[in-house]
């Protein structure tokens, strides 16, 4: 019986908040309630967002809606020359501040009233955010959501799942993230001090994900840094010198892992790929056509060598899209873990060359960040953010935290496309 609740034409007549809400209170009464109730979520989440709230539009309802915001939200720049643990920062011709946010990246929506962010589940705020993503992420490239009544990890979790977006998993990433939930991650597990270079996301990965999420739940304050900037690829792309990325096009770019056992640092390779099986570890490598071996104190080496650009697989505009300067060792020289130790810089745990193994030289890498930089705008979070990110578009990284800030959960997701 329960499942006639659930079907299209019961959907079809009612606004979807208040079915919602009566789906939850009639299943309470049920036998295996929560189990009724976990795929009443999925399945009002799948047939709800095509039919109902085109109804509700169609029949002149006053249903809750995303607007874009207009003015910006107010920013502070940060600080970049001459910031401590931010790799390159002491070169000459780094920018001085972080830029901040265009009118149209990112492009900032938020609900239409102000009472109306409590109005509809968040199952439903998420596919209301996949239609302005299917409508205007190709756009801009970046997308920021704010107002939305997401106060915790489960809160995202539902919302994301509303959007439909195929997840995608962190298997054979080379950073300090934990999972949270099913799609859910740590953004990263770095010190807060610590700034991270502008990259886009797995782009080393045969298959990188078309999109990254954010979602801001503890937010370090106007005055607390820790922002997370985004990067027009589109400019970086513009701005580079034309002979540096012929050669990276022609070469590619070598990225080199070494990667400790749990036993010995938090930073270990069964959090990097998700199982503590070797033979699955080795399976994994092997079918990525990496090359690996397994060293006297169970730390992981491998290493590939892959394309430092690629073609946007939507629009087919080719981008710079590769890790190259957030995995060069040279990042680990002004991290606060690593920067007294006197480790060759090929022991480090990443490690970035041109595919034939020669380094890049100082002045490419200072290039290659100035110009990243350069391109690259912040805003403060506010708790319940949500930014969307085309993986090719926009790259991110994110800034240090000011001294004093204890705390900063910036949690995320990646999508398949």
């Amino acid at each position: 019986k329960s499942k006639r609740w659930l079907n299209r034409s019961y959907f079809s007549r009612f606004p979807v908040a208040g079915l919602y809400r009566t789906t939850q209170t009639l299943l309470t009464m049920l036998p295996n309630a929560p189990v009724l109730l976990k795929s009443a979520s999925t399945a009002l989440t799948r047939a709800a967002r095509p039919l109902v709230l085109p109804r509700a539009r169609t029949l002149g309802l006053a249903a809750p809606e995303l607007l874009q915001t207009d003015p910006l939200p107010k920013y502070t720049p940060a600080k970049l020359a001459g910031r401590p643990f931010l790799p390159g920062s002491d070169s000459r011709g780094f920018p001085a501040t972080l830029n901040p946010i265009r009118v149209d990246f990112p492009a900032v929506f938020h609900p239409k009233a102000p009472g109306d962010a409590d109005r509809l589940p968040l199952e439903e705020w998420g596919a209301l955010v996949r239609e302005i993503v299917d409508k205007e992420l190709l756009k801009t490239g970046a997308l920021l959501f704010r107002g939305l009544p997401i106060k915790t990890r489960e809160d995202y979790a539902r919302l994301f799942n509303g959007t439909g977006l195929p997840p995608r998993d962190y298997v054979g990433h080379a950073g300090r993230r934990e999972q949270l939930d099913a799609n859910v991650y740590s953004s990263n597990d770095d010190p807060l001090e610590f700034t991270i270079d502008i990259h886009t996301e797995l782009s080393f990965m045969p298959a990188p994900p078309q999109k990254v999420i954010f979602c801001c739940i503890k937010s370090p304050g106007e005055h607390g840094g820790g922002e997370t900037p985004i990067s027009d690829m589109r400019g970086v792309m513009r701005d580079l010198d034309s002979s540096l990325v012929e050669r990276v096009r022609r070469r590619g770019i070598r990225y080199v892992r070494n990667i400790a056992d749990k036993s010995r640092n938090g930073w270990n390779w069964q959090s990097n790929m998700h199982s503590e099986d070797r033979e699955e570890v080795e399976r994994f490598l092997a079918g990525k056509g990496f090359s690996y071996r397994w060293n006297a104190d169970d730390s992981l080496s491998y290493w590939f060598s892959t394309d430092g650009l690629s073609e946007h697989p939507g629009s087919g505009e080719t981008f710079w899209f590769n890790q190259l300067t957030e995995h060069n060792a040279s990042c680990f020289k002004v991290h606060p873990e690593f920067m007294n130790q006197m480790t060759d810089i090929s022991e480090f745990p990443r490690h970035t060359s041109y595919g034939n193994g020669e380094e890049f030289s100082a002045e490419e890498l200072a290039h290659v960040r100035e110009v990243q930089w350069k391109n690259s705008y912040g805003f403060h979070w506010r708790q319940g953010d949500v930014l969307v990110l085309d993986n090719f578009m926009a790259g991110h990284g994110r800034m240090g935290c000011n001294p004093g800030v204890t705390e900063r959960k910036i949690i995320a997701s990646i999508t398949k496309n």
